[in-house]
């Protein structure tokens, strides 16, 4: 039995509250209307399916049950604070803080320390284990898909949540990159793939588009190989309330793209972690992919519940459960 008692991803009393217009039809109906809708209008189908949501309720129940968590990639601004959270990160909390201040970032919410440091992500250092453990668009930065699953089932208690908030990549810069496949996650694991691909740090830089959620609900997805696909309206940036919009994908700049060739050989040499995204799912894929690796046996750790993509949104949540 999990350690928190999440309703499921479609709560029947939530979702005729969420919509009032519903109220008066019979339960199959109303069942029925989310099953064609939902998903594809981005319909909020239970409490916990937005993220600030999900961080009220996960604070209070920690606090009032007295759980123990880890977070994973907190960075500057982590998602859960007080006594009983600790924090894993690749850089001391000092040279994090020194980065922020260079690229003029605010660092007013760092945490006092990082608990757990490795640079190169590895879990392994870590010798607790916990009630629940949360990783915010962390998971798809994992060169091995399967071996970061693993480690993290390792440090759950039994019947302790996995709790990961997910780029969905038809709403964020990746919208033109392909979706990871259940082979590809397989090949990173066999072949212990301990940093990015070439191909995934060049996507990352020079086939991404915008990464305006908004936007990419509203059907503009910014160009794809220098080139506009879907028409810009006039009044798209009224109609995200000002919301502003730009093409940032890179373009192939020659001299750029052959030095960051040069630096992703060095940083392998150096045996260097190069942030990219190494993975790119969508609810549906992710869904699938953690069923079979589940079914194979290369895991043991089924999802407990998993959110769609809420509109305006970017990001889905999913939860896995040590068995």
């Amino acid at each position: 039995m999990a350690v928190i008692n999440f309703s499921p991803e479609f709560d029947l009393d939530y979702y005729r509250k969420s919509y009032p217009e519903l109220n008066n039809l019979p339960d199959e109906v109303v069942k029925e209307h989310y099953k064609r809708f939902a998903v594809e209008q981005g319909h909020s189908t239970c409490f916990y399916d937005r993220r600030e949501y999900l961080q009220l309720f996960l604070q209070n129940i920690i606090d009032k049950e007295r759980l123990k968590a880890l977070e994973i990639g907190c960075g500057g601004s982590p998602f859960l604070r007080g006594k009983r959270i600790k924090y894993f990160e690749t850089v001391p909390v000092d040279d994090l803080k020194e980065h922020y201040i260079k690229v003029g970032r605010s660092t007013d919410h760092f945490p006092k320390k990082f608990d757990f440091v490795s640079p190169t992500g590895d879990l392994g250092i870590i010798d607790e284990t916990f009630d629940v453990v949360l990783s915010c668009h962390v998971i798809e930065h994992c060169p091995d898909f399967i071996e970061h699953l693993q480690n993290v089932n390792r440090l759950l208690k039994k019947g302790g949540l996995y709790i990961l908030i997910v780029p969905d990549k038809r709403y964020c810069f990746d919208h033109y990159n392909s979706d990871s496949t259940l082979t590809e996650v397989i090949d990173a694991f066999v072949n212990e793939r301990k940093t990015a691909r070439l191909a995934d740090v060049i996507s990352t830089i020079y086939t991404r588009t915008h990464n305006s959620a908004v936007l990419h609900w509203l059907g503009e997805h910014g160009k794809r190989f220098g080139y506009r696909t879907t028409p810009l309206e006039p009044d798209a940036k009224a109609k995200v309330m000002g919301e502003y919009f730009f093409d940032d994908g890179q373009g192939v700049n020659p001299e750029q793209f052959l030095k960051l060739i040069e630096k992703y050989a060095e940083s392998l040499e150096k045996g260097e972690y190069l942030s990219a995204h190494n993975w790119r799912f969508t609810p549906d894929s992710f869904r699938y992919i953690v069923d079979m690796l589940n079914k194979l046996g290369f895991i043991n750790f089924p999802l407990h519940r998993l959110c769609h993509t809420i509109w305006r949104r970017l990001e889905f949540i999913a939860m896995l459960e040590k068995v």
